[in-house]
């Protein structure tokens, strides 16, 4: 049975920066919806293409919108991290836990459904 992915795991940041900035990737082709769940399941089906393509994995990369030309989509880039940086901050309130990668997906693709 596999370990429980806790609170604090970083398995769940990481998660968070690859839909944030494979997000921002379809965003900047104009993509204005369908962004996480697609975002999170190219992540898990293509790890080493991720690492590739993004060599700077960092929060800091992620929540940096300057990529993004078009000023209405760098302003939905902006709540798009806004609303990550609050479901983050509920994981960790509440102490959640998942079972699974594919239920911590889940969860965060239903907590910003309105980007999905």
């Amino acid at each position: 049975m596999p370990a429980k992915i806790k609170f604090n795991d970083d398995r769940i940041q990481i998660a968070a920066i690859a839909a944030l900035l494979l997000s921002r990737e379809r965003m900047a082709r104009a993509q204005a919806f369908g962004l996480i769940t697609p975002s999170l399941t190219e992540f898990r089906d293509d790890y080493a293409g991720f690492k590739e393509a993004f060599p700077n994995r960092t929060w800091a990369e992620a929540k940096d919108g300057s990529r993004l030309t078009n000023n209405a989509r760098r302003k939905d880039y902006q709540k798009l991290v806004t609303a990550m940086e609050n479901v983050l901050a509920r994981i960790k309130r509440n102490k959640t836990s998942f079972s699974s990668l594919q239920e911590l997906d889940n969860y965060l693709a239903s907590s910003l459904k309105t980007f999905d």
